[in-house]
């Protein structure tokens, strides 16, 4: 059973790399499919929202009560809910290491990242300032979204899970 479900996200991910990466400049318009609270499908590109790092679809993170929730599908459902039909507008402003791009996406005039980090559902990328930091700040204060309990930053979470699966994937 665990080896159909490696197989399964190994053909997904072949299936989400078969096209071209979006490049600088070049904008990317129309529906979207959410993948997870950072990172969306449009016109079969794969594309992650600039400046912020959310929650893996499969991150669980703790309220308030100290209950588990799932953080990441929470990130992703209110991504989702946000963009709703609308048409979603991408600019990618740079191609990542594994070849999907980065960009600034809007919905009408409103920044995704933006919405996101200022509502708590993802963190300001700490890297570089941005102007998301801000908004970040006053989603921790107001303790919003992921601020509202505990939770590993992303970042440290996708760095944790990635080591058990690479070994399960080479027999280890």
């Amino acid at each position: 059973m665990a080896g159909t479900a490696l197989l399964g996200a190994a053909l997904f991910g072949a299936a989400l790399s078969a096209s071209p990466p979006a490049r600088a400049g070049e904008f990317l318009s129309g529906s979207a499919t959410v993948l997870d609270g950072g990172s969306l499908m449009i016109a079969d590109r794969r594309v992650r929202l600039q400046a912020l790092s959310a929650p893996d679809r499969d991150q669980t993170c703790w309220d308030a009560h100290e209950r588990t929730y799932q953080c990441g599908r929470v990130a992703a459902q209110a991504l989702a809910e946000r963009i709703g039909d609308a048409s979603v507008t991408c600019e990618p402003r740079a191609a990542a290491v594994d070849g999907i791009a980065t960009a600034l996406c809007r919905v009408g005039d409103e920044d995704l990242g933006a919405w996101m980090v200022g509502r708590g559902y993802a963190m300001a990328a700490r890297q570089d300032p941005h102007p998301y930091a801000e908004a970040g700040a006053r989603a921790w204060g107001r303790r919003l979204g992921l601020w509202s309990g505990v939770f590993q930053d992303p970042d440290a979470w996708r760095q944790s899970h990635r080591l058990p699966v690479a070994r399960l994937a080479a027999g280890s």
